[in-house]
């Protein structure tokens, strides 16, 4: 976008392959999956510089060091910056071979909302079996992706959405526990349940945070991966001496950690 705050704005760059240093891939986009923060980079909403728009792609490898792993010709997806066009190039630590079975448009749907998933329900909270994971927003990117975590741990999921229509998805993908996302009304019947052990936030309505803290039992962890008005470290040792509180953003992960997560995702 030149300038910043408009989709209008939105141009056309072109992008010259023939001196890609060797780490680097140059990549024809077949798909993009546009996620939230491609909206708040276009608007100028983005917190620090996020550079050009469009991070999780799916293509074809066209320009490649000879020792690479991944030749010209091979599929891949991931993630990198300024995908939003037809060609882009990317870190050779940033994208991964795509499984045969999956579609460029249903791989470029995956990368930061699994990953993201994958990061905060494993390697930040470790969840296991019977525990109790309440997942805000879950109708979204991020909470279906969740879900398909949580299945796998055997952890029980507790499942926000903010319309009705939402919440009856998640309720035919078998969620038993969900409740409105649109005030904190939720604290109550989740207070009733017992509570639960783990958060995973990305709502920044007033009231939300604290009443997301408020269900958590005693020595429970709480992930936000929100991007605008979260809580400082701080403010929940105030409220929750408690809980373990972490902020998880995909686009600020080492890339060798990216590709071991998008590994494990393919």
């Amino acid at each position: 976008p030149e300038p910043r705050g408009s989709f209008s704005n939105l141009v056309p760059r072109p992008i010259d392959f023939t001196a890609l240093p060797a780490d680097q891939l140059g990549v024809r986009v077949a798909a993009v999956g546009i996620n939230f923060r491609d909206v708040l980079n276009v608007l100028g909403m983005y917190p620090g510089d996020p550079g050009a728009p469009g991070s999780d792609v799916a293509g074809v490898v066209v320009s490649s060091s000879s020792d690479s792993s991944l030749q010209p010709g091979t599929a891949v997806f991931g993630l990198t910056v300024g995908a939003l066009g037809t060609a882009v190039s990317c870190s050779a630590n940033t994208v991964v071979a795509m499984p045969p079975c999956l579609s460029f448009e249903a791989a470029s749907s995956m990368p930061t909302v699994f990953i993201t998933a994958q990061m905060a329900l494993g390697a930040v909270t470790a969840v296991s079996g019977s525990e109790r994971v309440l997942v805000h927003a879950a109708a979204g990117g991020v909470g279906l992706a969740a879900l398909q975590v949580l299945q796998h741990l055997g952890a029980v999921a507790v499942c926000s959405a903010g319309s009705p229509s939402k919440r009856s998805l998640l309720r035919s993908l078998s969620v038993s526990a969900v409740v409105g996302s649109r005030d904190s009304m939720f604290v109550g019947p989740l207070a009733a349940a017992g509570g639960v052990d783990v958060v995973l936030n990305s709502l920044t309505s007033p009231g939300m945070v604290a009443g997301s803290l408020s269900v958590l039992r005693r020595g429970g962890r709480f992930v936000e991966i929100g991007k605008r008005d979260i809580w400082a470290p701080a403010a929940v040792a105030g409220e929750r001496p408690d809980v373990s509180y972490s902020l998880l953003a995909v686009d600020f992960l080492p890339d060798i950690v990216v590709q071991s997560a998008l590994q494990h995702v393919a």
